[in-house]
């Protein structure tokens, strides 16, 4: 039998070999390439997330507790670089007086292929410390009252502090037992003090939590919040300000500005967390926002003060023109001997207006409790 012969067959067999070995290179290049960009948009996609996260992030951090004053429906914005070449700008709207939703936008990346953007909303509830208000001076241990002093529990509103109208009184004063009051002066039988009704007996009186527990906060809480610390004897304690005209925050005698002037001044948003780590003494002139003593307070020259006090001994009000609105908590858990005692011609009044906006005034945010974060697109 005789074999033909087959010139080229294994060239085209060779030929045939290298177009399919060809073909898989290209699609595992292929592949590859579409891995790598996949990994890569991925990449990019959870950078941009993350500089979103992280503007959210910093405005915890970096929140000013002057924006609690701004007025609902305003919006500021706030740009941060996370460092890793991504940006995120956040855009805050204030809702109500207390909520705030926070929309951060992320972006990472450049052009079309490379780039993404994510957005995140978040919202925000100040966390404002609920005092609890039995009388327009509540205290644990024995208390005082001579000279022409005068405590009124009625709820008052004042001038220029957009107060809602005034709400239902209080009692004057709130006490565990009728024995824990004594009366001097032109005060008998408690005729200088207004209020429903004019003393309070209340087992709360006695109960720590009134002085120490705030809602959702405790008395250490609020006092790592503090702004300035005081001790010994303050002597004319009144705004201040800077070169430039802006409220000088860092002069630990400036209380804020209470007085509401025609032209608004620069330290009347200002109401900061005053605390004092022992006993002290504020001798004049004015001031707003917290003040929290872990001792005994004594007010005399003049001092006007509006928002809560809160003394873990005791309050002691002489000499003339002194006056606190909003409310005094005395625990009397220090220095529970010598009680507390408002002489002289003193007042307190009490005014949930002046309480609740020093308290939202100082207050940080906190994540709403229910659906808080959300992706938006």
């Amino acid at each position: 039998m005789r074999i033909q012969n087959r010139d080229g067959m294994a060239l085209g067999l060779v030929l045939m070999a290298l177009f399919v070995i060809t073909i898989l290179i290209l699609g595992a290049h292929y592949t590859s390439t579409q891995e790598f960009r996949l990994g890569s948009n991925q990449l990019v996609q959870n950078r941009a997330m993350s500089a979103a996260e992280h503007g959210h992030g910093m405005i915890y951090k970096d929140w000013d507790r002057n924006w609690n004053a701004f007025k609902a429906g305003t919006t500021f914005v706030r740009a941060y670089a996370p460092g890793d070449g991504s940006v995120d700008t956040v855009r805050v709207t204030k809702l109500n007086s207390l909520s705030f939703l926070a929309v951060s936008e992320g972006r990472a990346g450049t052009g079309v292929q490379m780039g993404a953007r994510r957005r995140a909303g978040l919202l925000l509830r100040l966390n404002v410390p609920q005092v609890s208000v039995l009388g327009a001076i509540t205290t644990k241990g024995t208390v005082k009252i001579g000279g022409s002093t005068a405590i009124n529990g009625r709820d008052t509103a004042f001038a220029g502090w957009n107060c809602p109208p005034a709400g239902v009184p209080t009692a004057g004063v709130a006490v565990p037992s009728l024995s824990n009051i004594t009366y001097g002066g032109s005060c008998t039988a408690g005729s200088c003090i207004q209020g429903t009704p004019l003393v309070s007996t209340t087992s709360a009186a006695s109960d720590t939590n009134t002085y120490f527990s705030y809602g959702g906060m405790t008395w250490n809480e609020l006092v790592a919040m503090a702004d300035k610390t005081i001790s010994g004897t303050i002597t004319g304690a009144s705004p201040s300000y800077n070169v430039d005209g802006s409220c000088k925050t860092s002069d630990n005698k400036n209380f804020g500005d209470p007085g509401r002037a025609a032209t608004p001044g620069k330290c009347e948003s200002y109401f900061p967390i005053i605390y004092a780590p022992g006993d002290v003494s504020i001798n004049g002139n004015t001031g707003q926002g917290v003040l929290l003593v872990n001792g005994s307070l004594s007010i005399q020259g003049g001092f006007t003060f509006y928002g809560p006090v809160i003394a873990r001994g005791t309050v002691k009000l002489t000499g003339n023109g002194n006056h606190i609105n909003g409310g005094v908590l005395a625990a009397a858990v220090v220095d529970s001997t010598s009680g507390s005692s408002l002489l002289g011609n003193s007042s307190i009044q009490f005014s949930r207006c002046a309480m609740t906006t020093a308290l939202q005034r100082t207050a940080l945010p906190v994540k709403a409790p229910q659906r808080s974060w959300t992706e938006l697109f």
